[in-house]
């Protein structure tokens, strides 16, 4: 789960098994940033969901930049 400042009604999250094979979610699920810090994710998806939130957020990481 996720919480996007200043979109508080917005459900958001990061699936990290679904997304396992992109370069940006690999690398941060390796890291396992502690609870509560913030990461800069990117939107991968935005659904209309059928239950509250109305909203939700399919968040993905960026890829590591290239040397």
């Amino acid at each position: 789960m996720a919480e996007l400042h200043g979109y508080e009604p917005v459900g958001a999250s990061l699936d990290t098994i679904r997304r396992s094979s992109e370069p940006g979610v690999k690398r941060l699920a390796q890291e396992l940033p502690p609870v509560g810090a913030t990461v800069d994710l990117v939107v991968g998806m935005v659904r209309a969901w059928d239950r509250k939130p109305w909203i939700w957020v399919d968040l993905t990481a960026p890829s590591p930049a290239e040397d």
